[in-house]
């Protein structure tokens, strides 16, 4: 039975070559692929989410000039991969870094790096963006003097219970937790939930694993991974402290982090390195062993997935304007790498969907 082809949107920053979202078609049966090409135009769509069914795709700007973000949403072709844009809201403040649905897709919630803010937007229908219900902000800082003058909330992350939502907040060394309404799309700080990391860490990311006993810190200042149980009554404790880097005296920061659809391999991203990050996990304790650290064939890995068959790993080199398809090995979740995309400049995020 011939494998349905895959296509791959990336997301860009746009203050050089690159006018938005862009996309191609791939064969994982032989390796082919179609020509990068413009999909969507937008400025600096520096993070891409998608919901469930993979019909509606979310992209989120990031002007480089400080000028105000915005949050678009977009139909998407099956049977093509083209993009249809639905409608565009402008955010309160400065670019937004990150997009998230909850999982009955009623609400989305983005992050802004330099206003250490937390936005909350209602979905309507038709899957289009509507009215904001909730915005909050973060304050502090950190022992850092360069990275952590303030708070920077980076990312948002919603508990698998779906009652709080989780903003690691690399400027406060904080894993912020939220009380979630679904009712009204409030949030409503939880302090006793709210976890403080190692001092000068950089929360960047966290993921829980399929079990949702555990869930996983990459900490972009440290390069280091922090794994936290989960009780969704008693909230998170740090279980372990892993180092990401092969060599601590190289020059890198920490980026993505994903989980295989098994729960059996983590991986993580290093800029300056530019390697990808292999991790077992210890089903019983949800602990890591580090296991090696493979090249991403380019500079400056900002973002990486794992398709929806787990077969593949994608990853986007910000700084030397390539995609890297790697083949996963199931059995002991190695990678090697498949396929080289280039000619899309800065790509820093990747969604995908299999075509119909």
């Amino acid at each position: 039975m011939k494998e349905r082809n895959m296509f791959f949107y990336i997301g860009t920053y746009t203050d050089k070559s690159s006018r938005g979202i862009y996309g191609f078609r791939f064969d994982p049966l032989t390796g082919e692929h179609t020509a990068p090409r413009l999909i969507a135009e937008m400025v600096s769509p520096s993070y891409l989410t998608m919901n469930n069914s993979r019909s509606i795709l979310y992209a989120v700007s990031e002007p480089t000039d400080g000028s105000k973000g915005a949050i678009a949403a977009f139909t998407v072709n099956p049977q093509n991969g083209e993009l249809e844009k639905i409608n565009q809201v402008m955010a309160p403040g400065k670019g937004l870094c990150h997009v998230l649905l909850d999982k009955k897709e009623r609400y989305l919630f983005t992050a802004c790096y330099p206003d250490a803010t937390v936005q909350v937007y209602k979905l309507n229908g038709d899957g289009s963006i509507g009215d904001m219900t909730c915005i909050k902000q973060h304050f502090g800082q950190g022992v850092n003097p360069v990275r952590q003058r303030q708070a920077h909330a980076h990312a948002t992350c919603m508990t698998p219970d779906q009652r709080y939502l989780c903003v690691c907040d690399l400027g406060i060394d904080q894993l912020v937790v939220y009380d979630f309404d679904p009712e009204n799309g409030n949030l409503k700080r939880n302090e006793s939930m709210t976890l403080s990391l190692p001092p000068g860490c950089g929360p960047r990311h966290v993921v829980f694993h399929p079990n949702g006993k555990y869930a996983y810190v990459i900490a972009e200042l440290s390069s280091q991974v922090i794994v936290l149980s989960y009780d969704e009554n008693r909230g998170f404790k740090i279980v372990q402290v892993i180092d990401a880097l092969e060599d601590k005296r190289v020059s890198s920061i920490a980026a993505a982090i994903r989980i295989d659809k098994n729960g059996k391999h983590l991986y993580s991203s290093n800029r300056g390195e530019d390697s990808i990050s292999h991790f077992k996990i210890d089903l019983q304790t949800g602990k890591l062993t580090h296991i090696g650290n493979t090249p991403t064939y380019g500079k400056t890995p900002r973002d990486f997935i794992i398709d929806e068959s787990g077969r593949y790993l994608i990853c986007a080199n910000q700084d030397s304007d390539n995609v890297v398809i790697y083949d996963i090995n199931l059995e002991d979740g190695k990678l090697l790498m498949k396929k080289e995309i280039k000619a899309i400049s800065q790509p820093v995020c990747v969604v995908s969907i299999e075509l119909k």
